[in-house]
Formats: C-alpha cells, sequence, structure tokens
C-alpha cells in the first residue's frame, strides 16, 4: 500500500492517499471481479471522518454503481479491495446520489475549502487517510502540486523531470497536508444548494473578523450565499461588517426581509447606517418598518444626518450610568449586558435628564471604591464633539486628547452616540484617497 514517506517503514499500512485508492479493483471473497473503487461514503459526526461504505462502480457506457457497508470490506491489498461477501448479493443502480451523505470524491476533492488555521480558502488537490482499526480515517487535505499531480495520474513524470531538472527541487520531499481539524468543508449540493457539512461553527467564529471578511470574499456569489445562510447570526454580522457594499448588496437579494432585519438588529448602529444610506430609499423604508421601533428610531434619527458629520459617523451603542449609580452596580450591569461588538471600555456619565457629565474607564471602576457612586471615579475632563462637528473636527479631537472613543452631544449637551477611532480613521482615508485621485501628473516629457 502507497504510504506519506516510503523511506520510513514504520509509516507502512497506516496512511494512503485517496487518489491511489480512487479506480482500484474490488473482488468479491471469491476473488470475482465486482468493479472499481468510485467513492466513499464517511461519517461525519466524529472528529476525523470515519469510513462507512464504500461505493463501487462497474460499465463503461452504462455505469452502475453500488453500494457496500465498510464492515463487508475484507481487505484493502495493494492493488484491489476484498469483500467479505459475494457478487450474488450486491446490488447494482443506474446511480447512486444521495445528497444527505457526505462522500470523498463528490464533496471533499477538488472542492474549495476553508482553512480555519491559516485563514484562507484552499482548494483540496487530494486527502490523506489514516488507516486504524480496519477503517479509514479522514487525517488531512493535500493541497500541494505534487498532490494535484498525484491526482491526475502524472507524478512518476513530473518526479522525474525535477530529478532530471534539480534533485534538490521540493517537490520531490515536500508534502502541504493540512490537518482536518482545521479545515470547515464548503462543498455545496448543486442540485438543493445546501452545504453539505455542518461542521461546528466554534471554528469560524474563532477567526478575526476582517480574516473572515477576506475568507468570504475569496469564494464565488453562489458560494458567498448559501455559506451566509448556513451560518449563526453572530457569525453572519461579523462577515456582514467586514465586506465591501457590493458583497452585501448581493448578499440581501439572496435573503428574505426577516433575515435581513435580524442582521441589521446584530450590527453596530453607524455600521447599519452606513449600509442602509447606500440603498434606495423604497427598500429602507420597507426595513425600518420591520425593525424593532427603537432600533428603527435610532436608524432613522441617524440617516438623517450627513455621512461626513459627527452625526452621520456615531454609533448608538454605548455605556452609560446615572450619576449616583454605585461602581459595583456598575459593574455588575456591564457583566450581565449583551453587546452587539466588543464593548469598548469607556464609560459615560449622565445626569437625570441624559446630560452629559464625564467619562470613565474600566480600569479605574475596578480601582473604585465599590460602594462609591460613579461619579467619584470619573476622569477630571471629557471632551466631546457635538452633532455637526465636521470630520476633521473630530479627528483633530482625538488626536490632541489622544482619544481612541469619544462622545457626541448635541446642542443641548445630551449625550447622543460615540465616535471610535475605527470609524474616523476610515472616513479620513476616504477622503483622503478621493483627493488622491483627483491629483493629475504635474510633469511632461
Amino acid at each position: 500500500m502507497n504510504n506519506v514517506n516510503p523511506v520510513n517503514p514504520a509509516q507502512k499500512q497506516m496512511f494512503v492517499f485517496f487518489s491511489h485508492l480512487l479506480d482500484r479493483t474490488v473482488v468479491d471473497n471469491n476473488g470475482q471481479l465486482v468493479g472499481k473503487v468510485h467513492d466513499i461514503i464517511v461519517r461525519t459526526t466524529e472528529v476525523y471522518p470515519q469510513s462507512v461504505a464504500l461505493i463501487i462502480r462497474k460499465g463503461f457506457l452504462r455505469r452502475q454503481y453500488a453500494l457496500v457497508a465498510w464492515g463487508d470490506i475484507k481487505e484493502l491489498e495493494e492493488n484491489e479491495v476484498a469483500l467479505k461477501i459475494a457478487l450474488e448479493k450486491i446490488n447494482f443502480t443506474d446511480k447512486h446520489n444521495n445528497k444527505e451523505e457526505l462522500t470523498l470524491r463528490r464533496d471533499i476533492l477538488d472542492q474549495q475549502v476553508v482553512d480555519t488555521h491559516n485563514h484562507k480558502v484552499i482548494r483540496v488537490n487530494d486527502i490523506h487517510l489514516l488507516l486504524v482499526d480496519h477503517s479509514l480515517m479522514v487525517a488531512h487535505v493535500d493541497i500541494s502540486v505534487k498532490g494535484l499531480a498525484r491526482r491526475l495520474g502524472v507524478e512518476p513524470f513530473i518526479a522525474f523531470l525535477c530529478k532530471a531538472l534539480n534533485k534538490n527541487s521540493d517537490y520531490l520531499s515536500k508534502l502541504n497536508l493540512i490537518g482536518w481539524k482545521y479545515i470547515q468543508p464548503l462543498s455545496i449540493n448543486p442540485v438543493s444548494m445546501t452545504i453539505k457539512v455542518d461542521m461546528p461553527q466554534k471554528q469560524l467564529s474563532a477567526i478575526p473578523a476582517a480574516d473572515l471578511g477576506d475568507i468570504f470574499l475569496d469564494l464565488n456569489q453562489k458560494q458567498q450565499a448559501i455559506l451566509f445562510k448556513s451560518l449563526d447570526i453572530s457569525t453572519k454580522a461579523r462577515i456582514f461588517i467586514n465586506i465591501d457594499f457590493k458583497t452585501q448588496k448581493s448578499l440581501i437579494e439572496e435573503l428574505q426581509n426577516k433575515d435581513i432585519v435580524e442582521i441589521l438588529n446584530s450590527i453596530p448602529s453607524d455600521e447599519a447606517t452606513d449600509f442602509l444610506e447606500k440603498l434606495p430609499q423604497v427598500k429602507v423604508d420597507q426595513l425600518l418598518k420591520l425593525l424593532e421601533s427603537k432600533i428603527s428610531n435610532k436608524l432613522s434619527q441617524l440617516l438623517g444626518y450627513s455621512s461626513d458629520s459627527a452625526g452621520g459617523l456615531m454609533t448608538a451603542e454605548y455605556l452609560a450610568f446615572t450619576k449616583e449609580t454605585p461602581v459595583e452596580e456598575t459593574l455588575r450591569q456591564i457583566k450581565e449586558r449583551s453587546f452587539k461588538v466588543e464593548p469598548l471600555q469607556f464609560v459615560y456619565v449622565i445626569d437625570e435628564g441624559h446630560h452629559l457629565m464625564g467619562s470613565t474607564n474600566f480600569r479605574r471602576l475596578i480601582m473604585a471604591d465599590p460602594k462609591e457612586p460613579i461619579q467619584k471615579a470619573m476622569f477630571p475632563k471629557t471632551y466631546p464633539v457635538h452633532l455637526d462637528s465636521s470630520v476633521k473636527e473630530v479627528a483633530y479631537l482625538m488626536d490632541k486628547y489622544k482619544y481612541y472613543v469619544i462622545p457626541v452631544v448635541n446642542k443641548d449637551n445630551i449625550l447622543q452616540g460615540i465616535i471610535t477611532v475605527d470609524d474616523i480613521l476610515s472616513q479620513v482615508i476616504s477622503i483622503a484617497w478621493r483627493k488622491l485621485r483627483k491629483i493629475t501628473p504635474a510633469t511632461k516629457i
């Protein structure tokens, strides 16, 4: 049997590449020809999918397929697969295409998958299988050029050329195997257009939001829509705010209004505003009517401000407590509150009329006397911006006072929202880019 490293005898009979099993001769318990290995069905409930059945193919112009339980396989020999049962007990049909099964050839080989370790989309050129207790387990996927050559059946020829041209070529010794535990399959059923495998969502959740957005953009439009529908709402929200508007728009065209509303309810208000202001007004009005009244009113207010003003940049998700709230009660509420994104470490202090009095942060609260009112833990001075403040004004104050988040108030000093350094940086970069595009070469040859 083929193995990963021919120079290591200890690995013999332990590993095999799926491409070496494909089209291998299958014989029954009497040595009579049954057909060829076509595919292997695996059980997806395992951490490493395990073989449960063999799909055998026979015929050329008129192909037929048979399913044999893995327990009926006697031996995986070097050149053939021996069965425990007789040919007469094997039933062939014109096709075998059960959409509920996960098979290696149809659903994994040559398919796109997410490498959750390196945070990128890759293509599977071969599958590395481990032989354990008479069963095959998916150990790795091979994404190397060598794996592709092996798949195409030209590996010996390519190896000969490499050895002749450069005996130290990486091709001759280097494998590019990725452990299955890092793989999130994106195999799509071409008929029902659904994701075939539902691996643990925590693999995707552990990927940084920006990288998750990059992974998503590596897929084609059809794959994006299908994968997006299969995710939990938290992961959907993380992806949505990290992709461009064109991709966002193509996604919502595939979703029902209730699904779009669920996303808008789960992302920060400034991100929702940025998205809505680019949609046709008819669509915006339709979605606002479906949102919870509190969120709808908040977004309607934000949509009324210019996108290059503090009011247009701010988010309405912030932490604020009245001045008499005890420090211990403040910390308890922060701990129990759920957030759409990771909470910023600034907490704002207001009076009964919601007027801004000052600010503090988590560190000062932790160090303060738990029984004291939050007002005692405030910074000496907090500098806000106003709803109509320009991007330049906001950037100037953030730079001057080294803020990475700044509060926004109205003309009556009532707290309206906050602006983060990420919000202002993206806006400043956008302005700079627009100016740069207007610059024309001043010199002529």
